[in-house]
């Protein structure tokens, strides 16, 4: 506490000091006055910062209460929102069904056939896979072919020609092999079994095995029975050198070998070659060296999408013929095959060009065998060779009609006569997928024969056939 002002100044009037003392005085003085302001500065701005600090505290507080009552709310209304939402997604609990009165009889045996053919339509799918895992169950299969025609030639006049009637068998011997014959009626080659043979399905390494009496695997179209080929008669060079259909008893064993490029080779050992090959006798035990072997590479080229090329390549080789001076007898052919299917066409339009050249080289007589049978067998032979070849074109213009061009040519394999060729367009109707219908016309140039020929025929499929239509 500093002393009273009068104080002070009767101290300073008494002091014995004269400057120094003053000054000391006014010093303290000054000092005095300084804290005295200093002091009541601080309690002036602590009071004002205590009444300012003593409200705002009490606002905080009522502040604070006032958001708790808000988040309490808050929370009571989210927990009612989720009890109506869990209420409207529980579904109600279902109404009791009605009890049903107990129908009458009538009523219950058509409810029991209702039923039946419900069941049924159930398990019909699985009844029908289950048919499927046994193939010999609808086996063997049959079917009929019926080929005929109507014909007319300038030398010959008009005729109806039966030209066959074939009857099919196929069936799955077990899982290791499957066995198929063909059996035919004719006019003139009367009833006859054409195939007969077993062949395998589960080798190893590609390879397939068939026995019994085939149509050898020679040329493009010596293997196809007469019903099947793309014009209505069998071109002059394969009746001639092979004999008409390349029928023969014995066994062939074909490989597709382990490649990305499609080749197919194929052997064959036979009695002989050729369904009208009188050469050989089919029944009459030979040597070794009197059978026909047989060797074949086939291949395919895929040119684009829509071009394809098929090529093969036959040799038959007889080392001994018997009414030949036991000379040997070599058969060889190469045939190709163009074809263009454009995309989207589903198979039905397109051309297929197809030729084959044959070429055969044996021991015959001069002049030829005599066909008087009374005739001493003759005694002067010489070697001969004759080619020979087919081209057709085809056009497919739609699904149910094509239309094409045969060209025949066919040296005489004696060298006796001149050479024959034939000229056939052709148009075919499929009626359906199982019938079809075919008009040719041919123009023959052949020694001592020229001639105009015109045929109209009708071939149908009944049942499931083991070849039926093929396209070649």
């Amino acid at each position: 506490m500093s002393p009273p002002l009068p104080l002070l100044c009767r101290m300073l009037f008494h002091a014995r000091e004269g400057r120094d003392l003053e000054v000391v005085t006014k010093e303290e003085s000054m000092r005095s006055t300084i804290q005295a302001l200093v002091y009541g500065t601080v309690c002036l701005f602590s009071a004002h910062a205590f009444a300012q600090i003593t409200p705002t505290a009490e606002q905080l507080q009522r502040e604070l209460g006032i958001m708790k009552e808000q988040l309490r709310q808050m929370q009571e209304k989210i927990r009612q929102q989720e009890e109506a939402i869990e209420k409207l997604s529980t579904p109600p609990p279902p109404a009791p069904p009605p009890v049903p009165a107990p129908p009458a009889a009538g009523d219950r045996e058509q409810l029991k056939q209702e039923v039946r053919e419900e069941v049924l339509r159930d398990i019909q799918p699985q009844l029908a896979a289950a048919n499927k895992t046994f193939p010999s169950q609808f086996n063997p299969a049959i079917g009929l072919i019926i080929d005929t025609a109507f014909s007319h030639r300038d030398h010959a006049g008009e005729n109806f020609d039966f030209r066959s009637a074939e009857i099919g068998i196929s069936a799955s011997i077990d899982p290791f092999a499957r066995g198929y014959a063909i059996f035919s009626g004719s006019p003139d080659g009367g009833f006859s079994v054409e195939e007969a043979a077993i062949v395998t399905t589960s080798l190893p390494y590609n390879l397939t095995v068939k026995g019994g009496r085939f149509f050898a695997d020679f040329g493009r179209l010596s293997h196809f029975h007469d019903h099947e080929l793309p014009f209505v008669n069998r071109p002059v060079v394969l009746d001639r050198f092979i004999g008409g259909e390349s029928r023969a008893d014995g066994v062939e064993a074909s490989v597709l070998l382990p490649i990305e490029h499609y080749v197919t080779l194929t052997a064959g050992m036979y009695n002989k070659m050729g369904a009208e090959n009188d050469r050989v006798s089919d029944v009459v035990p030979r040597g070794i060296g009197a059978f026909t072997y047989l060797g074949r590479a086939a291949t395919f080229f895929s040119l684009s999408d829509a071009h394809s090329i098929d090529v093969g390549v036959s040799y038959a080789y007889t080392p001994k013929v018997e009414i030949e001076q036991n000379a040997e007898r070599h058969l060889g052919g190469i045939d190709i095959t163009y074809r263009f299917v454009p995309l989207g066409q589903a198979g039905y339009r397109g051309l297929v060009w197809g030729t084959e050249v044959l070429f055969n080289s044996e021991k015959r007589p001069i002049g030829g065998f005599p066909t008087d049978p009374t005739l001493p067998p003759p005694t002067d032979f010489r070697h001969r060779s004759a080619w020979g070849l087919y081209s057709y074109l085809e056009a497919r213009l739609s699904r149910r009609f094509y239309t094409g061009f045969l060209f025949d040519f066919a040296q005489d394999i004696d060298r006796a006569v001149g050479d024959t060729k034939a000229y056939s367009p052709y148009l075919t109707v499929w009626l359906s997928e199982f019938q079809r219908l075919r008009l040719q016309y041919t123009y023959l140039d052949a020694p001592g024969n020229h001639e105009n020929e015109l045929f109209l025929q009708w071939t149908a499929v009944l049942g499931s056939h083991v070849h039926g239509f093929r396209d070649r």
